[in-house]
């Protein structure tokens, strides 16, 4: 748990504080932050807060810094479109988890869980439960993902490891249909994609095989905790660098 809030942390400092007002703000609660080249070092400044949570003063800095950063990604998410703030969307149920834990409701510690799905049936089934938009990473695309995909009533961001082309083969023909039945869903491809991915609800699942084998094989899922929060990153950036697919 601990170091799950320390990746959190880092990277939420990192995201929605500029360099000087984090110095300023240190400075003010009598914390010298060190550098990294030009840059502060997160990592080394969130380990000292969370190892000595309770002195006085790094206390009423962690109360001061949670709620800006919680205001901060949510103003992004409001100021922003859902085919954009991966990034931002996946942190603020942290953020949230984040502050319980400071304000001394921590829960137990989560496990990793793991679920298996014979059939696109039963894959619809996990889809349609997401609250959240939802991001599948994928390295290939045809009928069967769109079919998996009929009840979710959230935006769906596809990233996709195959060539124009193979996007085309896969679901050219049924992709305007699904848009037209109300769904708003955005591709892009990234080629160096080698595994898969389903973020909803604030949670991260890695899957064992592609949708389109869903009717083919049982698929597997298993929950990413501790990972989570590199996992998260690397997928926003590949999701950036993608992509769209316009057709």
């Amino acid at each position: 748990m601990e170091n799950e809030n320390i990746e959190t942390l880092s990277d939420a400092l990192k995201e929605y504080f500029g360099d000087y007002e984090l110095e300023e703000l240190c400075t003010r609660f009598g914390l010298k932050i060190e550098f990294m080249g030009i840059h502060p070092d997160h990592k080394k400044l969130v380990n000292q807060l969370i190892s000595q949570k309770h002195r006085d003063n790094h206390q009423r800095l962690l109360e001061t810094i949670l709620p800006k950063l919680l205001k901060r990604c949510e103003e992004r998410i409001l100021s922003t479109t859902w085919e954009v703030n991966v990034f931002d969307e996946h942190m603020l149920p942290q953020l949230k988890k984040l502050q319980n834990f400071f304000d001394g409701q921590n829960h137990a510690v989560q496990k990793d869980e793991s679920a298996n799905f014979t059939g696109k049936a039963k894959l619809a089934e996990f889809f349609n439960r997401t609250k959240t938009a939802l991001t599948i990473i994928d390295t290939q695309v045809d009928k069967t993902t769109l079919e998996c995909l009929e009840g979710v009533k959230k935006p769906v961001r596809l990233l996709i490891g195959q060539s124009e082309k193979g996007v085309i083969d896969g679901i050219g023909g049924y992709l305007a249909e699904f848009r037209t039945r109300g769904h708003e869903i955005e591709i892009r491809r990234h080629l160096k994609l080698n595994d898969r991915f389903f973020i909803l609800n604030g949670r991260c699942w890695m899957a064992s095989c592609s949708l389109v084998q869903a009717d083919q094989v049982t698929l597997s899922i298993i929950e990413c905790v501790d990972t989570k929060p590199v996992v998260i990153k690397e997928i926003g950036r590949k999701w950036r660098e993608g992509k769209v697919f316009l057709k």
